[in-house]
C-alpha cells in the first residue's frame, strides 16, 4: 500500500489539467505518475469523447474509467468497454431543440452526442441557419441517434447564451440540466447526470476501495464534480461560481495545478 491508496483524483481537462488545449505540463505528468505509483487512482472528467485521452497518452495514463461527455458516459479506455451511461430518448432532445430553433434565430450550431444504431457513440452537427423554417431537417438529423442521446452543445454568441440558459432552465429544468462550458457554449443533458454523479458511481463500483474522491475544475460544467467529490478544488482561473462552491482553491492551470493539488494532499497525509 502506498501513501495515496484509497484516493481518487478526477480532473477536468481544458482550463484545469492542460495549460493549452491538449497540452499537459511535465510537472503535472510527473506528479500524476507519482500519485499512481503510491497507490492513487487517477482519471479524467471531460465534456469530450473518450478518445480525447489519446492526446495525453504519451504523458499520462488513467487507472480508472474515464468520465466523458460531462458525466453521461463512463468508459474504460484501456479495455474499450462501456461501464455506464446516462442517456435520454432522442425525442426529448428534439422537443427542446425545436423550441430553441423557433425562438433563437442567432444560434450558430447544435452539436449532438449520442448512440448510433450499432451501439457506438458519435457526434453530429446541425446549423439552424442552413435549415430555417424546416423543422423536419432537424428531425432527420436526429434520426442518426435512434436509441438515445447523451449530451448536446448549443453554440451561440455569449449574449444569446446568457438569455437562453435561464429560459431553458425555467421551461425544461426538471428534465435537463443546462451548464456552460465556455461563454459561447451551453451544454444540455439529463437532469440526474453530471461529472459528479459519474464520480460517485466510480467510488461505489471500483475494484479498489476509495475513501476520498478529489474533483478539480474551472467552469460551470465542473460544479457537480466539485459538489459530489469529498474534496472539491477550483483552479485560480476558475469562474466565480466554481470558486464559490469549491472546498479549496489551488493555482491556475498554467501553474501546474495537478502537481500543486497532489503536493497539498501529500502534506495533509504527512501532517495527519
Amino acid at each position: 500500500m502506498g501513501k495515496f491508496t484509497g484516493y481518487l483524483i478526477c480532473t477536468d481537462c481544458d482550463g484545469t489539467l492542460t495549460y493549452e488545449p491538449g497540452k499537459v505540463s511535465e510537472e503535472n505528468a510527473q506528479a500524476i505518475r507519482y500519485f499512481q505509483q503510491e497507490g492513487g487512482v487517477f482519471t479524467l472528467a471531460t465534456g469530450r469523447f473518450p478518445d480525447h485521452a489519446e492526446l495525453f497518452q504519451d504523458k499520462i495514463q488513467m487507472n480508472a474509467p474515464m468520465v466523458s461527455l460531462n458525466g453521461t458516459l463512463l468508459y474504460d479506455t484501456g479495455k474499450k468497454q462501456l461501464i455506464e451511461k446516462w442517456g435520454t430518448p432522442t425525442a426529448s432532445f428534439y422537443e427542446v431543440l425545436s423550441y430553441v430553433q423557433e425562438n433563437y434565430p442567432d444560434i450558430w450550431d447544435f452539436w449532438m452526442n449520442g448512440e448510433y444504431d450499432n451501439g457506438t457513440f458519435g457526434s453530429v452537427g446541425y446549423n439552424p441557419s442552413e435549415h430555417q423554417n424546416k423543422a423536419k431537417s432537424l428531425k432527420e438529423t436526429l434520426e442518426v441517434f435512434p436509441r438515445e442521446m447523451l449530451k448536446m452543445v448549443i453554440a451561440a454568441p455569449a449574449e444569446v447564451i446568457s438569455k437562453l440558459q435561464p429560459d431553458l432552465k425555467q421551461k425544461f429544468g426538471t428534465r435537463f440540466r443546462f451548464d456552460t462550458s465556455w461563454s459561447e457554449g451551453l451544454e444540455m443533458q439529463r437532469a440526474d447526470s453530471g461529472k459528479g454523479v459519474a464520480v460517485k458511481y466510480l467510488k461505489n463500483h471500483l475494484d479498489e476501495e476509495i475513501h476520498t474522491t478529489i474533483g478539480i475544475g474551472d467552469f460551470e460544467n465542473d460544479i457537480t464534480l466539485l459538489e459530489c467529490a469529498d474534496i472539491g478544488y477550483a483552479v485560480s482561473n476558475a469562474i466565480d461560481s466554481v470558486k464559490k462552491i469549491a472546498d479549496r482553491q489551488t493555482v491556475s492551470n498554467r501553474e501546474h495545478a495537478l502537481a500543486a493539488v497532489i503536493e497539498e494532499i501529500e502534506r495533509g497525509i504527512q501532517n495527519g
